[in-house]
């Protein structure tokens, strides 16, 4: 557990935040879980050339979907976009694949073993797996995978994410070498991986696209660029790349030398780039999309459409930012952490008064024994959803005032609300219920992207609203590490449990969890406000779509369609 990583890591979370702020405006929030696949949707394997009973496979099999923004790069050690892993995960195979219902499936590996103490992993590489043009795939382009995200000279944004394995931030930071890193070949189709600590969350890593290995040879020619372009991409995945008109589309094809292409049946996927919600909603009507992304004041319009509920485990959060003259106090924190009311909020935003966030971890999350963390950890804070509530916040801001001399005036000046550009509706909730609730009236910034992210990264912002946090696997820690790692927050107690969590294994380290959660918002610097959830509307001639409520959201190679 090191911080040396401060930089690149910075970055990478504000991203992160960034990308949760940017979909603040599209999604409803929602506390219940689903194990990612409902309605007419599947992540099971449909087989040959039949469709469901009574049924019959369409003679074109084109799957249209869209991404609201352009992939910055396709490369799955570098993408750290959630709408991009889309892409990524259907051309490159992930170690793993997903099962729907919390377990996995064989994919580039067919077998995964664990020893007792969760620190060697062992995976069997698939007999016979190709890449797209037709070599083989070996452990060499997997070892070399691992080395090549972890070498400085690449760059990656997200290495951090590779950090459990044994040695690698160490190998990040030039301290030892390639041999040193904890990913051994140990036969032709043998990977051995070894994690600095006990890492029982290990497997739903390997689920990730972030873990899809690249071809080494692709990966030497192109450099940094590779994955950048549509000759730039060998696939591993259920399709090729084989058209990128940037900002505007892009076609994927049916890898035929996928190990199972056999039970591939879209021979096409045609996704159309845009962000603009009027034209989407006019494709998906004319059956131009086979798949959409309902945003709440849209429901109205598919109330007879065949509609998924996904519950993403994500959580939107505040941040206040500590290096703040006025945020530094924590009675100040307080008083504005329970001076709004989330059901209140949920319920004029969302439509839904039980969709508010009352703890950092989303329902869905493993907790003790195996059950949900956020049942057994219950609510951890209060707000003005208890009347009792407002006027406690009252005094602890002027409590904190009076500590540090100052008045509400000078406080109104002293800091302000940042949001992204869509994150409207959010600031300004709870703008005015600080307003109606405290008296305090907070100016509110709008900013682009390109304005709040150096905010973040450099820590000039003084209140975010509408940022937020999800994770690739069902663990606490994917939740709340971003703290320890981000270094905003020097608390010495903190610290110390997460290290200490590091060290445990079982029920042991998901209670310090536990604990941890309790700790960090009894200090007031990260604030829940929702918990995330999609509406997508499913095209009536559409199967076997995978909705996932954790890392990637939409996988479609199981995907086909019928005829109506």
């Amino acid at each position: 557990m090191k911080a040396k990583f401060k930089k690149v890591l910075s970055l990478a979370l504000a991203l992160t935040m960034v990308l949760a702020l940017a979909a603040c405006g599209g999604n409803n929030a929602g506390n219940t879980s689903n194990t990612g696949n409902t309605g007419n949707t599947t992540n099971e394997q449909t087989g040959g050339e039949t469709a469901a009973e009574g049924e019959t496979l369409a003679a074109e099999q084109v799957f249209y979907f869209f991404l609201n923004n352009e992939p910055g790069t396709l490369d799955p050690w570098v993408n750290n976009s959630a709408e991009a892993s889309q892409i990524v995960i259907e051309l490159h195979e992930p170690m793993l694949r997903r099962d729907g219902e919390g377990g996995w499936l064989p994919g580039l590996m067919t077998d995964y073993q664990t020893n007792e103490d969760h620190t060697v992993h062992t995976l069997t590489l698939r007999e016979g797996a190709k890449w797209s043009d037709g070599t083989d795939i070996t452990v060499d382009d997997i070892v070399y995978s691992y080395q090549r995200a972890l070498d400085p000279a690449l760059g990656s944004s997200i290495a951090y994410r590779y950090f459990p394995i044994l040695n690698a931030e160490a190998f990040y930071m030039g301290e030892v070498g390639a041999d040193e890193l904890g990913v051994k070949a140990v036969d032709d189709h043998t990977i051995e991986i070894t994690t600095t600590e006990p890492c029982d969350y290990f497997v739903d890593m390997m689920t990730s696209a972030g873990f899809a290995p690249v071809q080494k040879a692709a990966a030497e020619e192109y450099g940094d660029l590779y994955g950048t372009d549509v000759d730039k991409v060998v696939s591993s995945g259920p399709f090729v790349l084989t058209e990128w008109t940037h900002q505007n589309s892009m076609v994927l094809e049916k890898n035929e030398n996928y190990w199972d292409a056999d039970n591939v049946k879209l021979e096409r996927v045609e996704i159309t780039i845009t962000s603009d919600s009027n034209t989407l909603t006019g494709m998906y009507q004319s059956g131009e999309l086979s798949l959409m992304r309902v945003s709440n004041d849209q429901l109205q319009l598919f109330t007879d459409e065949n509609m998924v509920k996904n519950s993403r485990m994500q959580v939107t959060f505040i941040e206040f930012n500590p290096r703040n003259e006025f945020l530094a106090n924590k009675n100040i924190r307080e008083a504005f952490s329970i001076a709004f009311n989330r059901t209140l909020m949920a319920e004029q935003l969302m439509g839904n008064a039980e969709l508010a966030a009352y703890g950092l971890v989303p329902y869905g999350v493993t907790g003790l024994d195996g059950g949900d963390f956020r049942e057994q950890a219950g609510n951890v804070v209060t707000d003005a959803n208890d009347a009792s509530e407002i006027e406690r916040a009252k005094e602890l801001l002027q409590t904190g005032l009076d500590e540090l001399g100052k008045t509400v005036e000078e406080l109104q000046e002293g800091f302000s609300i940042q949001c992204l550009a869509g994150g409207e509706d959010q600031a300004t909730a709870i703008q005015n219920m600080w307003k109606t609730n405290l008296g305090v009236e907070m100016p509110v910034q709008v900013l682009e992207m390109n304005v709040l992210l150096p905010m973040l990264t450099e820590g000039t912002f003084d209140c975010v609203i509408g940022g937020g946090q999800d994770s690739d696997y069902r663990d606490p820690q994917g939740y709340m590490q971003f703290i320890y790692d981000e270094g905003k927050w020097d608390n010495e107690e903190f610290r110390s449990l997460v290290e200490l969590a590091h060290t445990q294994v079982g029920d042991e380290r998901i209670q310090t969890w536990m604990d941890i959660e309790r700790l960090v918002l009894e200090n007031f610097i990260y604030i829940p406000q929702l918990y995330s959830e999609n509406n997508w509307a499913v095209a009536s001639n559409v199967r076997g779509v995978g909705i996932f409520n954790y890392g990637t959201e939409i996988e479609f190679q199981n995907a086909y369609i019928v005829e109506e």
